[in-house]
């Protein structure tokens, strides 16, 4: 891998710290994601408790790979301090 972009000359190596603070943006998907299916569950259906466990355990395992991309992804575009410029594609 490069140590910087060869058309932008952005630093692609991460600064220390930011697989943690990644860490904190999945954590948040993953409490939204609890939240969210919680919430139409108990409208919806209302089922006892080991569902709600079950579904919501399921569910956090199958988005796992979702979360992991995009809690980077979203740190590095909210705290990374680059931007996307189309013209330099």
């Amino acid at each position: 891998m490069n140590e910087r972009c060869p058309v932008c000359g952005v630093r692609l190596e991460p600064e220390p710290g930011f697989y943690q603070g990644a860490m904190y943006v999945g954590y948040a998907f993953t409490v939204a994601l609890i939240a969210i299916v919680g919430g139409i569950l108990y409208f919806t259906w209302d089922p006892s408790e080991w569902t709600y466990s079950a579904i919501v355990i399921i569910l956090a395992i199958l988005m796992a790979p979702l979360n992991y991309r995009y809690s980077r992804v979203l740190y590095l575009y909210m705290f990374g301090g680059i931007k996307y410029n189309p013209s330099h594609s």
